[in-house]
């Protein structure tokens, strides 16, 4: 019924919707994708920070789910977009992708209530459940947002756009990770009783705000309105995934899951635990969690720059090999705060070398009709990497292994990736460009 519902919501553009020749990323539909996006992608991170903040070390939560917790929290973002980013793509290619978007953010507005009965109740099952539906609507809009981009700007353009993209949503995970501590602290008590309503009131006044933007979204013409939604979950991945067998995208998706694995499933849990590491408040762990989300969104800003109106494989050597130093240094680094954040910002402004020509590759490499499925496998291989950091950083704490020594394990999978690239990945992600893009 909820599959029908959403359709059927989809529907009203389809008729009426006529190609909306946007070519340049300051144009007004770009600035709304960029609001939406920006909204929503602060909305995951306030409520995903409310929850691992409970969750790891000294939290109101902590050991309900067992030691490092706070993966737990991230295992439940992760899994919507692997179960359902193939089915997402489909209707990002039979519908008016601006029609998703709306209806997807409609659909957060609802998630934040439920959102502030948990947080109300104190049920950490609750809000892990909104968690998981923030999660399964931000699984639907994630294919419309990155396949609305080469429908809006134009091809010589799509770094550059990607690349501001990008910064905004690291923009967003710096705000809503930098509150999301005193949102905790407000949330346990720390200023009195009458703010405990404040990070559930957040949550839905940022939803209603995206909500709104979405609706400034230019109307876009459905690229495959013929297409038949294929109701099996996993079928549509083996499929696309098999469609790119021998093809320089495969590798590309190889690449992304990769490196999303090492970043978003292992580096980003690491850093809740630095509180007691360096001995810090709250709102400095924030901030130092921030940080590392502003460094990538200024370093995806510059790649995009960088590459004009190219696509440019070879930003992505440098990128790794630094984010590599990086994160070894961090390993072995005395717990200094200052030293934290400067090895933090050195390697989170490199990752955005790496991580702007990968994604401009999959959206360029992907064919119009198919973009939204390539892109909801491209989605779901994010969220494989998540899971499989996720599983990598329970196992390790499991070992007793301090948590500022699992950047050596970073360290090490970055290696991986930069051997990678130098056998293999390097020479087809160029062969497989013309020199004009």
């Amino acid at each position: 019924m909820a599959v029908s519902w959403f359709a059927a919501a989809l529907h009203p553009n389809v008729r009426s919707t006529a190609r909306f020749p946007v070519n340049s990323p300051s144009s007004r539909g770009f600035y709304c994708l960029n609001v939406t996006q920006f909204l929503g992608a602060a909305n995951d991170n306030i409520l995903k920070q409310l929850l691992v903040f409970g969750l790891a070390m000294g939290g109101i939560w902590e050991g309900v789910l067992g030691p490092g917790g706070q993966a737990w929290a991230s295992l439940c973002l992760a899994i919507p977009f692997v179960t359902l980013s193939g089915f997402a793509g489909q209707f990002a290619d039979k519908y008016s992708k601006q029609r998703v978007s709306i209806v997807t953010k409609w659909s957060e507005v609802a998630i934040a209530l439920t959102a502030i009965w948990g947080l109300w109740l104190q049920n950490v099952w609750l809000v892990l459940l909104a968690l998981v539906a923030i999660a399964i609507q931000s699984t639907f809009f994630s294919p419309a947002k990155f396949g609305m981009l080469p429908e809006i700007v134009a091809t010589e353009k799509l770094s550059r756009a990607n690349g501001t993209v990008n910064m905004f949503t690291y923009l967003a995970i710096i705000i809503g990770s930098a509150v999301g501590g005193p949102l905790y602290e407000c949330y346990i008590g720390a200023y009195g009783d009458i703010l405990k309503w404040l990070p559930g009131i957040a949550i839905l006044v940022v939803g209603v705000l995206g909500t709104i933007a979405s609706h400034g979204i230019p109307p876009l013409t459905p690229q495959n309105p013929e297409k038949q939604i294929n109701m099996e979950l996993f079928s549509g991945y083996v499929r696309t995934w098999q469609a790119t067998r021998g093809t320089a995208l495969r590798s590309v998706l190889v690449a992304w899951t990769l490196f999303y694995m090492i970043i978003g499933g292992i580096a980003v849990l690491i850093l809740p635990d630095y509180k007691e590491i360096l001995e810090i408040t709250y709102l400095q762990t924030s901030l130092l969690m921030a940080l590392l989300g502003i460094s990538i969104g200024v370093g995806d800003y510059a790649a995009g720059a960088l590459s004009g109106h190219q696509i440019k494989p070879s930003l992505i050597l440098y990128g790794i090999v630094a984010t590599t130093v990086a994160f070894l240094a961090l390993g072995i680094a005395p717990p200094s705060f200052a030293v934290v954040t400067g090895l933090l910002a050195a390697g989170g402004y490199m990752c955005g070398f790496v991580m702007v020509p990968l994604q401009t590759m999959v959206q360029h490499l992907a064919a119009d009709g198919d973009r939204g499925q390539v892109l909801g496998l491209w989605n779901c291989l994010s969220f494989v990497g998540v899971i499989a950091g996720n599983v990598v950083f329970i196992g390790i704490k499991n070992t007793g292994l301090a948590s500022d020594r699992v950047f050596l394990v970073c360290g090490g999978f970055t290696l991986l990736f930069t051997l990678l690239y130098l056998w293999r990945w390097g020479k087809q992600f160029r062969e497989s460009l013309p020199t004009s893009v």
